[in-house]
């Protein structure tokens, strides 16, 4: 079966590609993508849980952040670097810091509020990477003026997961060059840590966490600083589609706006529905490792490319009632927008919580919102918009 990743006016995408991927069995190969792609609930959950039949490295993500990151790390040393983390972003953990995230919530939406009350329409894509970069800032420890090298890093590798860049291309060069400028900004903030460790003060940020942890388990500098990078960045693109998905989904259906309005309880309901429904990772890479690999019953050989299509796999009517209705009342399954297994994502629980704490400061001060525009650019291997114009109804 063969499709590409083109956004194109007036089809319904990814829904109707989605559709097709499940009409196609759970593993069918694809000529134009040159890999198997993996459709299904559980086979996606099993390719995603055996780090010992398929990989991460060698694909184009594990160039994008770093040999040794965890993201692509399939040994023990991968547990070792989430330890580190583990309990600083934990469910507890984030539970203390809702507040926090609501004031930051709050603050970028004001003059937002204010803007719309004058009759302005808005994008609210900057508004929510405000959000993102405060949240970052605040829990890496980052001076907020600092973070405008995330953007540029968000800005030249926002399709990165699903796409390989050409070699020697403009493209690359240009992300190349942010992602040297992001671990320069890293080697100052570890130098930094040090000195006031040296100094016998205990700064307890992830930064002070992971050079703490330097010179044990086995975790070297260099696994240190592949790893901040991960951690600090790989959430800030997919972060700012997840918001902007959640928005689209409530203020464009009153009766769900007033739903949650009037319950405020359902929202954690409600953002994982819609990375249920408009999954923002619409899909990741694996490499099968050796030859002699099956799944499903289709052969592969070592080093063929799997596209675990998670956007299909949260469609799966194996693993959800009436998958393509969009329903927050529905029985709680699952879904796998945040991966599976091995390298199930880390900063699930920050990203839940920013999200929650987004919309109860949303539905506070901007109970009406009207959307003008929503633009998901020209790819939905990350689907969300990349502008999102919305102004105040008239009778608002």
């Amino acid at each position: 079966m063969d499709f590409d990743f083109a956004l194109r006016e007036g089809e319904d995408l990814p829904g109707v590609v989605l559709r097709q991927l499940r009409g196609a069995g759970p593993v069918v190969w694809s000529d134009a993508m040159q890999g198997w792609l993996v459709n299904s609930y559980d086979a996606v959950r099993e390719v995603l849980s055996d780090v010992s039949r398929f990989t991460s490295a060698g694909t184009p993500v594990a160039e994008a952040f770093g040999g040794e990151a965890m993201l692509v790390n399939d040994t023990a040393m991968h547990h070792r670097i989430r330890a580190v983390w583990a309990k600083r972003v934990g469910v507890a953990a984030m539970a203390e810091r809702h507040a926090e995230f609501v004031g930051f919530a709050r603050e970028v939406l004001e003059p937002a509020r204010k803007l719309l009350a004058s009759g302005e329409s808005i994008d609210l894509v900057p508004v929510f990477r405000d959000y993102v970069l405060k949240v970052i800032a605040s829990t890496f420890d980052v001076p907020l003026d600092r973070t405008d090298v995330f953007i540029r890093w968000s800005e030249n590798s926002a399709d990165t997961p699903a796409m390989e860049m050409a070699e020697g291309s403009d493209e690359q060069q240009r992300h190349f060059a942010v992602r040297q400028d992001v671990f320069d900004l890293i080697a100052e903030q570890v130098a930094d840590r040090k000195v006031r460790m040296a100094r016998v003060e205990e700064p307890a940020d992830l930064i002070a966490l992971m050079v703490a942890a330097e010179g044990s388990d086995g975790i070297t500098p260099s696994i240190g600083a592949d790893n901040i990078f991960n951690f600090m960045l790989g959430a800030l693109d997919t972060s700012e589609k997840w918001f902007g998905n959640i928005t689209c989904r409530l203020y464009r259906d009153p009766q769900l706006l007033a739903q949650v309005c009037a319950d405020p309880a359902l929202i954690g309901r409600l953002i994982d529905e819609v990375m249920r429904f408009d999954t923002v990772a619409q899909t990741i890479q694996r490499r099968v490792k050796d030859d002699g690999v099956e799944l499903c019953g289709q052969a592969m050989k070592q080093g063929d490319a799997v596209l675990v299509m998670l956007g299909a796999a949260n469609r799966d009517a194996e693993a959800f009632a009436d998958p393509d209705n969009f329903d927050i009342d529905r029985v709680v399954q699952s879904n796998l927008g945040f991966g599976f297994g091995f390298h199930h994502c880390l900063g699930l629980n920050i990203a839940r919580t920013e999200a929650i704490a987004l919309v109860e400061a949303m539905i506070d001060s901007l109970p009406a919102l009207q959307i003008e525009n929503a633009d998901f650019g020209e790819s939905w291997a990350l689907w969300g918009p990349r502008a999102l114009t919305v102004s105040l109804p008239a009778a608002a």
